[in-house]
């Protein structure tokens, strides 16, 4: 489990960091988009390798705090545009 969370660490999550910090505001909106189910889905590895279900709730709360950081930025960039 904890191969399969570094694997999806450096394949989705840093691509998706990397266009969030350089890039168009499109570019960046959808590098967030991105990046928040694939950081939830590393934390559920994680939790899932050390066999600590406490820190499912981790993931959980960034799965949801990721989509409404999206939607809050979406509507910056619509104010800026």
């Amino acid at each position: 489990m904890l191969t399969a969370a570094l694997v999806l660490l450096i394949a989705a999550v840093g691509p998706c960091l990397l266009a969030t910090l350089w890039g168009d505001p499109a570019d960046r909106l959808t590098g967030l988009i991105l990046a928040g189910p694939a950081a939830t889905l590393v934390l559920l590895l994680l939790a899932a390798g050390y066999d600590r279900p406490a820190y499912l709730d981790v993931a959980f709360v960034l799965g949801l705090l990721s989509f409404a950081g999206s939607l809050v930025y979406a509507r910056f960039i619509g104010r800026t545009l």
